[in-house]
Order: C-alpha cells, then sequence, then structure tokens
C-alpha cells in the first residue's frame, strides 16, 4: 500500500469511529431519558393539565400546548419579516454597505446567546411594556421567541431564493412581468419548500428553547382558555386571555423538576423531556421530508 492509499484508510477509519462514537452517545441520552420516563409516560399524564392533578408536577398537557401556542406563534410572528427581509436583501437591494449591514446585524442576531435576548425581553417586555403585554405573558414569550428565530427563518429563505432557476426570472421579465410580479408568481412559488422547510425547523428552534421562555412567559398550572377580564393595572382596563395571562412550555417542565427536586418526581421531569425531543424530532422529520420532496420535485 502506498502513501495515499494509507492515509485515506486511516482517515476512513477515523471518521466511521467518530460517527460509532456520536451515534452511541446520543443513542445512550435518549435510552436514559426515555428509562427514566417511562414511570409518568401514561396517556393520563400527557392529556391531564398540572392543576388537575394531585400536587406539584404530574400534568403535561398544559405545558404541551403552552409549548404549541408558544412555538407556533413566535414563528408565525417572525415569519413576514423574516421572509420580507430575506426578498428585499436578494432582489432589491444593491450589493453594498447596505446589504453588507444587515448580513452582519443577522450574523450577531445569529450568535447572540439566547439568555441575552431573555433578558432583553424581561427588562422591555415584561416590565417596561408591562401594561400592554400583561408582564409574565404569552404575548411576551411569542415576541421574544420571535426574536430569537428570526435570524433562522430569514437565513432559510434566502437560501430557498438563492435555488431559484434565474432562467425562469428572466423569462418572466421578458414576457412583460414586472420584478415584484415575478417575485410573487415565479421566486415565491418555487422557493416555497425551502421557506417552509426553514418554518418548521424555527418551531422546532422555539420549542426547545428555556432561558427566552422563563425570563419572558413565566408558568401556569392551568390551560391556556380564551376570556377577556378587567384590569385596572393594563392600558385599556381589560385583560385578554391566554394572550396577556402566563402560560406554561415543557422547557420550564423540566426546569421546575430540578428547581424543586423534593416536590417533583424525577421520572416526571424525564416524561416532559421525553415529550420535548419527540416534538423536536417529529419537527425535524417534517423539515428533511419538505427537503426531500423539494429534491424530488
Amino acid at each position: 500500500m502506498n502513501r495515499r492509499k494509507v492515509e485515506g484508510f486511516i482517515f476512513k477509519n477515523i471518521s466511521y469511529a467518530a460517527v460509532t462514537l456520536t451515534l452511541v452517545i446520543l443513542f445512550f441520552i435518549l435510552g436514559r431519558i426515555t428509562w427514566e420516563a417511562i414511570p409518568s409516560l401514561s396517556l393520563e399524564n400527557i392529556f391531564t393539565s398540572e392543576s388537575e392533578s394531585k400536587g406539584f408536577g404530574g400534568g403535561l398537557a398544559n405545558a404541551i400546548v403552552g409549548t404549541i401556542i408558544l412555538s407556533l406563534g413566535s414563528t408565525l410572528l417572525a415569519t413576514p419579516f423574516a421572509v420580507g427581509t430575506a426578498i428585499y436583501l436578494k432582489k432589491y437591494a444593491k450589493k453594498g454597505r447596505i446589504v453588507s449591514f444587515f448580513s452582519f446585524m443577522l450574523d450577531v442576531m445569529s450568535g447572540t446567546p439566547s439568555i441575552v435576548l431573555g433578558i432583553f425581553g424581561l427588562l422591555f417586555l415584561v416590565y417596561i411594556l408591562r401594561t400592554v403585554t400583561g408582564g409574565f405573558s404569552m404575548i411576551s414569550g411569542i415576541i421574544a421567541l420571535a426574536i430569537l428565530i428570526l435570524p433562522v427563518l430569514e437565513r432559510a429563505t434566502e437560501v430557498a431564493i438563492d435555488t431559484v432557476p434565474h432562467e425562469l426570472e428572466h423569462a418572466s421579465y421578458a414576457l412583460g412581468a414586472n420584478k415584484w410580479e415575478t417575485i410573487r408568481h415565479i421566486t415565491i412559488p418555487y422557493a416555497l419548500n425551502g421557506i417552509l422547510t426553514g418554518f418548521v425547523l424555527s418551531v422546532g428552534r422555539a420549542a426547545e428553547e428555556s432561558a427566552v421562555v422563563i425570563l419572558t412567559a413565566g408558568y401556569s398550572q392551568f390551560m391556556p382558555e380564551f376570556k377577556i377580564a378587567a384590569s385596572d393595572k393594563l392600558i385599556f382596563g381589560v385583560k385578554v386571555y391566554p394572550f396577556q395571562d402566563l402560560i406554561a412550555a415543557l422547557p420550564i417542565t423540566v426546569y421546575h423538576a430540578f428547581e424543586f427536586p423534593h416536590m417533583v418526581d424525577r421520572s416526571e421531569s424525564f416524561a416532559a423531556a421525553f415529550v420535548l425531543i419527540a416534538i423536536v424530532m417529529i419537527l425535524n422529520a417534517l423539515a428533511r421530508f419538505f427537503v426531500w420532496r423539494r429534491r424530488i420535485g
């Protein structure tokens, strides 16, 4: 064997070892969480809210519903801003300092630790705007999470727009369409699968976030319900539930179990972690399905 073959053989085996070690660690973590969660993984526990169970902890329904509301609501709020920014940077803005500045700021937002955004949400949304948001509330959590995932969705949209063949857009211009008509009828429909992939990944990113949710959404043992009640602490004299009320989330449920180990059973925290991992895995599988469908198409 010559030197090139030896180097290739060594590199291949190092790669196999790295993959094997990664998979072993991954399955160990998932297996440990599943094993610890089994005592509390029951349909009754999953479909019962914490307020309806005995004592502190025990029900996951309120946290599951809250996680879905927060992740979907924040992604829906971030989508028009992210897609609009991507379209502007890719199709309208001329390459130069403005585009470089926006790209740099998006990179800064992507690299900003979530705890920093959580503190910003705590100071601005929870305290300064408490007469509007209600303080710790669902709307505070949604806005803070939307800021967190906006760069992720914007970058995914940019990548999706880059995949649109220039020939299609040039043909649209040749037929008399202007830039907006081309974007609306050619660019966006062609890039839609990529945008949806970014949407699903953003939902998963928001669902697994803990620091931002803890510092903005608070926590509630009750299921979200829609109602309007009088409140002299809010700007219009009314409080709209659940938008201006506390809301639960699975990451906070996991956190509470380790914050109050003498009040919450250990298996209940692992059950919440298992359900959260299952939700994120399903969302990532959906994203991969969109990518696969796009490639087949």
